[in-house]
Order: C-alpha cells, then structure tokens, then sequence
C-alpha cells in the first residue's frame, strides 16, 4: 500500500514527465531538415562535449541503444561533409574504437541547443519575476538530486 509521500512524488513524477515531454514537442517546430541532428545524435554530441574521448560502447550503453543504431549513429555523424565525430582506433585495445567531437561538431551542438533554448526562452518570457525565481529554485534542487546520481 503506498503512502501519501509516495503517491505525492509518484504525481510529481508524472508531471514532471508530461512537462519534460511538452518542452520536448515544443522545441522541435517544423520539419527537420536534411543535414539537422536527430535526438540520438544529439545526446550523443553532447556525452562526448561533457567526456573528451569515449570508446564506442561506452556511448551505446549510456544511451540505452542497440549496436546496429550505434552504428548508424556513429556513420551519421563522421561521414558528413564535415564530419561532427572523429573515430580512431583505441590505442590500449585494438578491438574498440575512440570517438571524440570535432570542431564542426561542437559548432552543430551549440546550434541545436541555440535554437531550443530560444524556443524554451519565448515560452517562460511570461513567466513573472517571481515565477521565475521559484522555477531557478526548483531547477536547483533538481540537478543537484540529478548529479548526486
């Protein structure tokens, strides 16, 4: 039998959920167009922005994904024109491969995330000054349970 405190944060959990995926839908206006990243390549991107290098699987198992749609991942971002991601064979063990962020890459990164965070920044304009101090606050709270993971 759960109790009041478990269901309270069981409908916070939901909230926060649907409030998450709304930000998610609302940022994505229009059609996306050749050459823009997807979600995964995004998230992607932005493991080896916070990383440096990081071998292959280690990426795969962070986010959760198959082999086959790291793969495609992986020749999504290096065989463009100018490619986002440089692999590299791992220097202490031959069977894995290194991937870092190239330049291009960090420039596709921080256009994606310009572009949502405009998006998000016209959604909360509306927001009083109060409002706004409380969201900071519970932002706060937020990443610190988040990062003590």
């Amino acid at each position: 039998m759960a109790t009041g405190t478990s269901h309270r944060i069981d409908d916070i959990a939901h909230e926060l959920f649907q409030v998450v995926t709304q930000i998610c839908l609302s940022t994505l206006r229009g059609r996306r167009r050749t050459g823009d990243l997807k979600e995964v390549e995004f998230l992607t991107l932005s493991l080896l922005q916070e990383h440096g290098t990081l071998i292959v699987g280690d990426i795969q198992r962070v986010l959760g994904i198959l082999p086959a749609q790291m793969s495609r991942v992986i020749r999504a971002l290096d065989n463009r024109e100018r490619p986002l991601i440089q692999c590299s064979i791992n220097p202490r063990d031959k069977r894995k491969i290194d991937v870092e962020l190239t330049p291009n890459g960090e420039k596709a990164l921080l256009e994606y995330q310009g572009k949502r965070v405009g998006r998000i920044v016209e959604q909360l304009s509306n927001l009083s000054d109060e409002d706004q101090e409380d969201l900071i606050r519970a932002l706060n709270k937020l990443h610190g349970l988040l990062d003590s993971k």
